[in-house]
């Protein structure tokens, strides 16, 4: 049987691409964990909450992308979106809003500001935007580049971003989107290479880790509010995905912030 090469094995004959480093900034853990749950298998992600956060992760190699999700009333996230742009002067941005956003463009002129997604998001045009910007390629996804989402596709991921903590059937999230289960389970496979019970799961423990560096929370909260059954079952499938404990991550993912506040202090 053939092995696939591994993301640190380039295939025989092709050249290596190099992974691209995006970040999604925004207060709504159910949208910044599904679409770093669909871009992570392309891309290095890094996920936050405000733009003034992300400056003290924003330290290493330079951004390829950044995708904002404004929060109501938050106005003022031109200067914060420039002085991150700073950092990374030829990084591509998308920002994501409601109608009271939509003049944000303008404040951002000179910048490399590649779409205005108003809410609800489509999922589907956005997924497509960011791969037409970063041209992400892999072995899983060989189409030239291209990452496509069917419009039923878009619909599970819009469905997991607010959700993502609650049990579903096949059946349940079939209805939800306006198929049948069977053609729900083909798409779904045919365009994330997962199953939609294997995706929300990547979602649960995006949401985890969002809560991780930025609450305080106790783990059991912290699985109750990912939609885990309790701290085992978190502990048992974050390590699973990332290698580490939770309590691990936390403490690694802090470190940078509290670095900067101390240099700034």
């Amino acid at each position: 049987m053939a092995l696939r090469p591994t993301a640190d094995t380039p295939a025989v004959g092709r050249p290596r691409v190099e992974r691209k480093r995006l970040l999604v900034l925004g207060r709504e853990p159910g949208v910044t964990a599904v679409i770093a749950a669909g871009l992570r298998p392309r891309c290095e992600i890094e996920a936050g909450i405000t733009a003034a956060e992300a400056l003290a992760q924003v330290r290493r190699e330079p951004l390829s992308l950044i995708i904002v999700d404004l929060a109501h009333g938050d106005l003022d996230a031109a200067f914060s979106i420039r002085a991150l742009a700073a950092r990374s002067p030829n990084c591509q941005i998308i920002v994501i809003g409601s109608t009271e956003h939509v003049g944000i463009a303008d404040r951002l002129a000179g910048l490399h500001v590649h779409g205005f997604f108003p809410r609800p998001i489509d999922f589907g045009a956005l997924v497509a935007r960011v791969s037409l910007l970063s041209r992400l390629a892999d072995d899983n996804f060989p189409d030239a580049g291209a990452l496509a989402l069917s419009r039923c596709s878009a619909h599970v991921l819009a469905y997991f971003s607010t959700h993502y903590a609650e049990s579903f059937s096949l059946d349940t999230l079939a209805r939800a989107v306006g198929v049948s289960p069977g053609t729900l389970a083909r798409v779904f496979l045919r365009d994330t290479k997962r199953s939609p019970r294997s995706f929300r799961c990547d979602v649960r423990v995006e949401v985890a880790k969002q809560l991780l560096m930025h609450e305080d929370h106790k783990l059991d909260r912290v699985a109750e509010l990912a939609g885990f059954v309790d701290g085992s079952h978190l502990s048992r499938v974050f390590r699973l995905h990332t290698g580490r404990s939770p309590g691990q991550y936390r403490v690694e993912s802090r470190s940078p912030r509290q670095e900067a506040r101390c240099a700034s202090g």
